[in-house]
């Protein structure tokens, strides 16, 4: 539960940073917004580092992961809150692989009590986004997503 409450408040800072630091050209979602998402890993690769934009003119966030691994078929709850930038075509979401590859997901929606299915089909980065929690999957145990 603590690095649940760890990676909430790491994503919180970074996308505060992420709107202090830039020129937003999009309108903000709202103050004191609160959007709780979770990511499921169906890539077919233990992920090493996971960040996040709402589109090319923001930088990438800081690595979620803080240097653990994102295992295959493990979701991962991301909790975002306060004044979020708000990206037209959704956000995009950057993962490297523990194999040294790396690839971008475009028009990832984070809406709240959705799920965001990280995949591939025909060896192209898919989104699916569901409404609700997904149970098929497992859960991230301690030391597999954040410290």
């Amino acid at each position: 539960m603590k690095k649940k409450l760890w990676l909430g408040v790491m994503v919180f800072g970074m996308l505060f940073g992420l709107t202090a630091c830039s020129e937003a050209k999009e309108e903000p979602m709202g103050q004191g917004k609160n959007v709780s998402v979770e990511f499921i890993n169906q890539t077919g690769e233990d992920v090493g580092i996971l960040r996040v934009r709402p589109d090319e003119e923001y930088d990438w966030s800081e690595n979620l992961l803080q240097e653990e691994v994102w295992k295959q078929n493990y979701k991962m709850p991301v909790s975002l809150s306060g004044e979020l930038p708000k990206a037209e075509d959704g956000w995009q979401v950057e993962m490297k692989f523990l194999d040294g590859t790396e690839d971008i997901w475009q028009g990832v929606v984070l809406e709240d009590n959705t799920t965001a299915v990280f995949s591939y089909e025909n060896e192209l980065p898919v989104i699916k986004i569901e409404e609700g929690g997904n149970d098929d999957s497992q859960t991230s145990e301690e030391g597999n997503v954040t410290e």
